[in-house]
């Protein structure tokens, strides 16, 4: 089965986001991602993007049945509809990723710990190091 984790970073103070992910198949990584964005509104804003990102490569390679692992509890429990995203900024990439979730044939949200969650973060603030460099 897939395995993708994501993470994110945002830094408001510099109006500079980035977003990170790791594609697994049975624990062997497939392909890894880094990237910088130029809107940083919030983290959870990062966040999303970051999925959408990583969820759009999957759809790209044909993928149909994955996991997805995330350390922003509050995302992933957006996502899966045990809260509400009150956020305008928010719920447009809220409903983006719901559309994006009807390309697979079955997928699954699930929060993880950050410690758990290294090599997507390290990526995420691989993308910031680069741009400083």
């Amino acid at each position: 089965m897939f395995l993708l984790q994501f993470d994110a970073c945002n830094r408001d103070l510099l109006g500079l986001s980035s977003v990170g992910f790791v594609l697994y198949y049975d624990s062997v990584v497939l392909w890894k991602h880094y990237s910088l964005m130029t809107e940083a509104y919030n983290s959870n804003y990062a966040e999303y993007k970051a999925i959408v990102c990583a969820l759009q490569f999957a759809i790209s390679l044909n993928i149909q049945y994955i996991y997805i692992q995330g350390d922003a509890k509050i995302v992933i429990d957006q996502i899966n509809n045990i809260c509400k995203a009150k956020s305008k900024i928010i719920q447009p990439l809220l409903n983006e990723v719901n559309k994006l979730k009807t390309q697979f044939k079955f997928i699954n949200f699930e929060h993880i710990y950050r410690k758990d969650n290294i090599f997507a973060d390290s990526l995420a603030n691989q993308a910031l190091y680069n741009y400083y460099k």
